[in-house]
């Protein structure tokens, strides 16, 4: 695949591969009912590069992003908490001759969770949904939007656990599906009309994650992320491809009410999808009673 016949697939993979990257809060520990966390993230990128057949080339564009996300996690009730998401970006994109940027809301984060075991370990199976926030779905020759313009469904199992001496380590797997229409079609030949063009806009793909914390101090963690996707399925008008990532994550907890963090993602490597290198700062604000052990979601209190 040449860097200007993968262009399109490049900037829509980009674009999804940040449902890879919820900020911190993710996790298997749930909140009680009346308790909550809200996170403020921002983030930066510019990237030049993709990854294809186990070779990482130039794509002759250049691409950049600015984004603040927000997430925030409400405990509605026993054993089930509410999660709402919604980020602003700023894309730019440009080459030798046409630059152009697009700003505004991408895709809005509804989910739940539900808490199976949620005491010194956890595990937690959540759903959610995701969905264009009123962006403009047309994609120009730079590749210019703010989303794919697709929903996705995704359903995970998290858990975690506590490390004696101050930590704990989390993981998810789960499966989800991107669609512009629930019905597809993977098979046939390809037509492309005004009433059915939506069938062959699909993919699906097995999510994972891992996280390990190690506090070195009374209010300093230090962590580890990985976040991965792979493709198990697509539709005959979308280019599979997997993604993964690898990264830090810095957090100081002033109080049991607000942390601050900072962090960086980077490819580390990938099929069909754009190699970037992105870092991140942000505040946490939260009202719970889970503890130091408990997940990003916990206050200073030891277990």
């Amino acid at each position: 695949m040449s860097a200007r016949i993968a262009l399109p697939t490049l900037v829509l993979a980009v674009l999804t591969a940040f449902t890879l990257v919820p900020p911190a809060a993710a996790g298997p520990w749930g909140l009680a009912p009346g308790e909550w966390y809200a996170n403020l993230e921002g983030s930066t990128f510019t990237s030049h590069s993709f990854h294809t057949d186990g070779v990482r080339a130039d794509t002759g564009l250049i691409v950049e992003e600015r984004a603040l996300r927000t997430l925030v996690e409400v405990g509605w009730k026993r054993r089930l908490s509410l999660v709402f998401g919604l980020p602003v970006l700023s894309v730019t994109r440009r080459d030798a001759r046409v630059r152009g940027t697009a700003t505004g809301f991408q895709d809005v984060l509804i989910g739940m969770r539900y808490n199976l075991i949620n005491g010194a370990n956890a595990v937690a199976v959540q759903l959610d949904w995701s969905a264009p926030a009123g962006y403009n779905r047309n994609l120009d020759s730079l590749g210019l939007q703010l989303g794919d313009g697709h929903q996705q469904l995704s359903l995970e199992v998290a858990g975690g656990a506590g490390i004696p001496g101050g930590g704990f380590f989390q993981w998810s797997v789960g499966q989800s599906y991107r669609y512009l229409t629930i019905t597809k079609k993977d098979g046939g030949l390809v037509v492309v009309d005004r009433l059915h063009p939506a069938r062959y806009l699909w993919a699906q793909h097995v999510l994972a994650s891992a996280d390990l914390g190690l506090w070195v101090g009374p209010s300093l963690l230090v962590g580890g992320r990985y976040r991965g996707k792979l493709s198990v399925g697509s539709g005959l008008l979308v280019e599979e491809s997997d993604t993964h990532l690898a990264g830090a994550v810095l957090l100081y907890r002033v109080d049991d009410r607000l942390d601050m963090f900072a962090g960086f993602w980077s490819t580390a490597s990938g099929r069909y999808s754009l190699h970037y290198d992105q870092v991140y700062l942000g505040l946490a604000f939260h009202n719970t009673k889970l503890n130091r052990l408990q997940g990003y979601l916990g206050g200073k209190q030891a277990p």
